[in-house]
């Protein structure tokens, strides 16, 4: 019997919480949801930086253009050695192209009758952030992004580089000219083409720009402009031979990415008793690297790509036809 006026009972059960168990489990799938997207995440990422890569080279490959306009020849590399009886200079292919690039004020200030390394007496580092202080060191020394590729972590960092001792660092080029298929005594090269004489002779320079002041014209690339590499990938870090300011070659007698674990884990480095190792075309793009040819087209060529198809990429004159992609 209810009494008249007393409180009803009314049963009221507390919210279950998680427990353990199930936060664990949450956690855990949560991780595995992580797992499975940052691959996914990090390809896109690599996507990115590969297509940023591939328009640093049609801007660079424009550049090249304008100035085979210009000067009815494409930009010599590492120009005036005192081998050929002329003052040593050193420059290389990239400066002289910043005209091209929308760079003409930094071009403007460079003296190209003078060395690359020419610099003022008592040089220290901080003269770089003095605007009063103005030489062609300077300017090599300074990084240039778009001669940079995005995915190298590597190259923001100026280096001592070939014949240039303590104090006098260069900065990096991750875009080397391709010189064809010179061995340097230890890679698979063409035809005709010998450890001595490649390197600026033009009978033996299969490529389209040589190491010692050699460059080609248009017209001297009879195996077609969209068939003949310009420019390839490198890693300059990895190199005394593939830098900004003095030089920037490789040659396509050593396979893509041609012991880049190697270099990865410290068994080669960038010394001079590296240098039949570090002058092939290489780059951080999983599975090969990006070339601009000489058409001013931008190609992605793996890493297992037939070599002798390869090799005739780089050949300006050689009557081969490669079957690029």
């Amino acid at each position: 019997m209810q009494v008249i006026g007393s409180p009803s009972r009314v049963s009221r059960k507390s919210p279950a919480g998680f427990t353990l168990v199930e936060l664990l489990v949450v956690i855990a799938i949560i991780g595995v949801l992580i797992a499975l997207l940052l691959p996914a995440v990090q390809q896109a990422r690599e996507a990115a930086r590969r297509m940023q890569c591939t328009n640093q080279m049609k801007q660079l490959g424009l550049a090249m253009h304008n100035y085979h306009d210009t000067f009815q020849k494409l930009p010599p590399g590492n120009s005036e050695i005192e081998s050929l009886g002329k003052p040593r200079r050193e420059w290389g292919w990239a400066p002289r192209i910043l005209a091209f690039m929308e760079q003409t004020a930094i071009y403007d200030l460079i003296e190209f009758e003078k060395p690359s390394y020419d610099r003022p007496s008592g040089w220290n580092n901080t003269m770089m952030d003095d605007p009063s202080v103005v030489c062609n060191y300077k300017f090599i020394r300074m990084v240039h992004q778009q001669f940079l590729c995005p995915s190298n972590s590597q190259g923001g960092e100026a280096a001592v580089e070939d014949h240039f001792g303590t104090g006098w660092e260069i900065s990096q080029c991750d875009y080397a000219a391709s010189i064809g298929d010179y061995p340097n005594g230890t890679g698979v090269a063409g035809v005709g083409v010998t450890h001595t004489g490649a390197g600026n002779s033009e009978e033996f320079v299969r490529g389209v720009i040589g190491t010692l002041d050699y460059s080609a014209k248009f017209s001297d690339i009879t195996d077609g402009l969209s068939h003949t590499y310009l420019l390839g990938e490198c890693i300059g870090a990895w190199s005394h031979w593939q830098n900004w300011g003095s030089a920037c070659f490789s040659s396509t007698a050593y396979p893509i990415n041609h012991r880049n674990r190697d270099f990865l884990n410290g068994t080669l480095g960038p010394t001079v008793t590296d240098w039949r190792e570090n002058i092939a075309f290489r780059s951080f793009h999983p599975g090969g690297a990006n070339f601009l040819l000489c058409d001013g087209s931008v190609t992605f060529l793996s890493e297992t790509i037939d070599g002798a198809a390869y090799r005739a990429g780089a050949s300006k004159a050689g009557g081969e036809v490669p079957q690029l992609p």
